[in-house]
């Protein structure tokens, strides 16, 4: 993180911060010493790390919009390594506590999926049994009433247990891409 600091710092201000020497080339390694964790006291730091490369007057303004400009973003189930290592300082065993929160917490997430999908499933099998059964008897009743002399009632409930078989498979095909 330092470095991009530093990076920052040299972009908006000219100046440059590594303590490599003008005549060392680009090739060779540098030695810079790396701001102390954030723990320690920021401001100290960065005087001791800008304090011979910048006059006074400059100085104070380089400190200043570097502590303005510094952040840090992390990202992850558990806290940061150094947050972790803060709360262990604060409370013995409350690190080992957060790690099994967050396995915990996995593994819920983890059996919650597979009952969701799992209810899907069975969800989708359901309706589709059910969908068979009424066109079944749509198709029995439609059979029914043509044997009883009613055409009319037949085609209908034929033609509508036709059309909606129909249109449940073609949205079925168009839903997985099918189509």
């Amino acid at each position: 993180m330092s470095a991009v600091l530093l990076m920052k710092l040299q972009r908006n201000r000219g100046v440059s911060l590594s303590k490599r020497p003008a005549s060392q080339s680009r090739g060779q390694k540098s030695e810079t010493k790396p701001l102390k964790p954030a723990n320690a006291d920021l401001r100290t730091e960065l005087e001791q790390q800008i304090g011979p490369l910048i006059s006074g007057g400059q100085r104070e303004q380089v400190i200043s919009r570097v502590m303005v400009m510094m952040s840090e973003q992390f990202h992850g189930p558990i806290a940061h390594p150094r947050h972790m290592r803060e709360y262990e300082e604060i409370l013995p065993g409350s690190a080992e506590r957060i790690v099994q929160m967050a396995e915990k917490a996995q593994e819920h997430n983890r059996t919650m999926e597979a009952r969701i999908v799992s209810a899907g499933i069975w969800e989708a099998k359901t309706g589709m049994i059910f969908g068979f059964l009424a066109l079944l008897i749509l198709i029995g009743l439609g059979f029914w009433a043509g044997m009883a002399g009613n055409n009319v009632l037949a085609g209908i409930l034929l033609a509508g247990g036709l059309l909606g078989a129909a249109t449940t498979l073609i949205r079925g095909f168009q839903k997985n891409g099918n189509s």
